[in-house]
């Protein structure tokens, strides 16, 4: 009883709330169950009778409830018509295209509200095998006072009297058929629209905004472009993010020169060329972020711009040579294969991922690949992922013929999805050869969990600064390393460190957590 008591009191503190409160508490939950909550007492029926904001579901229903959510919806709509309450938000997901005879009438009643957020899917019929489209109800397009519009599921063509969406800021298009000339029309009625989304669209073979239209125009997402779509181009002054994801690799042309605001770009499965890549930093003084997929037409990457922060290429596998003069990049992530030349400049904070992928398992391979890593000495944090434990345990005899690639790098992290061949002891042995003085490792085998090591040096003002091996031109860490903090590893590894570390350093202290185990 004292607990229902406390519980009733709670209860009771939240409906003392102002009724604007209770209502942006109601706005996030489904209608059914803010309904529910209006049956609690009268100040919360009160604040779901004045709600303007409602979510029916995003989900399809069952046809079967459709019948029942049609009468919620159309009492719901009726009341806030009556006491002229200006509708915030409408969400609602439909199972079949028959139910569209109903939404017409209410998109008449949501205008006439003022409807400021609009979300619309319903499931696309079939006939004769193939996905149709569902018609768009004209009445939609009549929205001045909308703000923001996601549409799934739909033919939009455009209307005989026109766009008026003179308050549009996002417009989210998903599942749909549209085509150049809604686009057009878009771009000359709707001016203050910042926001535009097509997704898994058909029916465009090009993308273009001129220099004139969208002046408010901030983030562009076309994502899932049909094989027939050939041309992206933008002239948008206030552009700063723009995504092209063309999922069938044949789109050729993308003109974005104009986009002298862009700081971000991401280009999919688009036909780059070295040339075209050259010169696009150059006509971009303001981009930090450029993330390139599948692009593999590119053979020669050379960028050169002093405001990219971070740079990503995966899976541009025709890639033979890169060159980055980008001293302010404090990130970068590659995941190309086989491995490129590379000439680099950047920031001493550089955070750089790789993904490998060796094409042998043999001593060609660690050859090349710590020739590779040789350009990121210097980095903040390096990170490498592989399938494999053979793939970054360089053999001890190639060791004598190379230089650690990675003296000056103060934190490594490895990522291995199998560890098939050596022990623990032999995966760290390998990454204080290639770097030598590390301040913290960690790495994740398959399992959850990260195992971590920290190292702790000498004093380098208690010694001289002579190196101390005849081989290397700086103090290893066999001969300054004073402490080892251990954890997340099992019983078994902590004691194969101990014995490393004790007969490889002149360590006084091992530190292990969770607290040491005995075998």
């Amino acid at each position: 009883m004292e607990g229902r008591s406390d519980v009733d009191a709670a209860a009771d503190r939240i409906s003392k709330l102002p009724e604007p409160i209770l209502q942006h508490i109601l706005s996030f939950l489904l209608a059914k169950d803010a309904a529910r909550m209006s049956t609690l007492s009268k100040v919360w029926d009160s604040a779901w009778n004045s709600l303007s904001s409602f979510n029916f579901g995003d989900k399809f229903l069952k046809s079967k409830d459709m019948p029942k959510l049609v009468n919620v919806v159309n009492q719901t709509l009726a009341n806030r018509q009556k006491h002229k309450i200006s509708m915030q938000k409408f969400s609602l997901g439909l199972p079949h295209h028959r139910w569209l005879s109903y939404v017409d009438d209410w998109i008449k009643i949501l205008i006439a509200c003022n409807i400021k957020e609009l979300n619309l899917r319903v499931s696309r019929p079939i006939y004769e095998g193939k996905l149709e489209y569902n018609s768009l109800p004209e009445a939609i397009f009549a929205a001045k006072a909308l703000n923001v519009l996601r549409l799934d599921g739909f033919k939009i063509e455009l209307p005989s009297d026109g766009i008026k969406f003179s308050s549009l800021r996002e417009l989210h298009l998903s599942d749909v058929f549209l085509n150049e000339e809604f686009i057009q029309a878009l771009c000359t009625s709707c001016c203050n629209l910042e926001d535009l989304y097509l997704q898994n669209f058909d029916g465009l073979a090009s993308f273009q905004v001129g220099n004139t239209s969208l002046p408010k125009l901030k983030k562009v997402n076309l994502e899932f472009c049909p094989f027939v779509f050939q041309l992206v181009d933008i002239a948008a002054i206030n552009l700063e993010d723009l995504k092209i994801d063309s999922l069938h690799g044949n789109l050729k042309v993308v003109k974005i020169t104009a986009c002298k605001a862009l700081k971000t770009l991401y280009l999919n499965c688009v036909a780059v060329t070295d040339e075209w890549l050259e010169s696009l930093f150059s006509s971009l003084p303001n981009l930090e972020i450029f993330k390139l997929f599948s692009c593999e037409t590119l053979k020669n990457m050379k960028i050169t711009s002093d405001r990219l922060k971070w740079l990503m290429a995966s899976r541009c596998d025709n890639l033979i040579a890169v060159e980055l003069d980008t001293p302010n990049l404090i990130k970068f992530q590659y995941n190309c294969h086989p491995l490129s030349t590379f000439k680099l400049k950047a920031s001493v904070l550089l955070e750089a991922t790789f993904c490998l992928f060796p094409e042998t398992d043999d001593n060609h391979w660690h050859s090349k690949f710590t020739k590779f890593l040789a350009n990121f000495n210097h980095s903040k944090a390096i990170e490498l992922s592989c399938h494999c434990d053979r793939v970054i345990v360089i053999p001890k005899d190639l060791r004598e013929n190379f230089l650690p690639p990675l003296y000056g790098t103060n934190i490594l992290q490895v990522n291995l999805q199998n560890q098939s061949k050596y022990s623990v002891v032999d995966i760290i042995d390998s990454m204080l050869w290639i770097s030598p003085h590390l301040g913290a490792l960690s790495f994740i085998i398959r399992a959850p969990g990260v195992k971590t090591l920290k190292f702790i040096y000498e004093d380098a003002s208690d010694n001289d600064e002579k190196p101390c091996c005849a081989s290397l031109p700086w103090k290893c860490w066999r001969h300054v390393l004073k402490k080892v903090k251990l954890q997340n590893f099992t019983c078994m590894e902590q004691q194969e460190l101990r014995n490393y570390f004790f007969a490889n350093a002149d360590i006084s202290e091992m530190v292990v957590i969770p607290p040491d185990c005995s075998l």
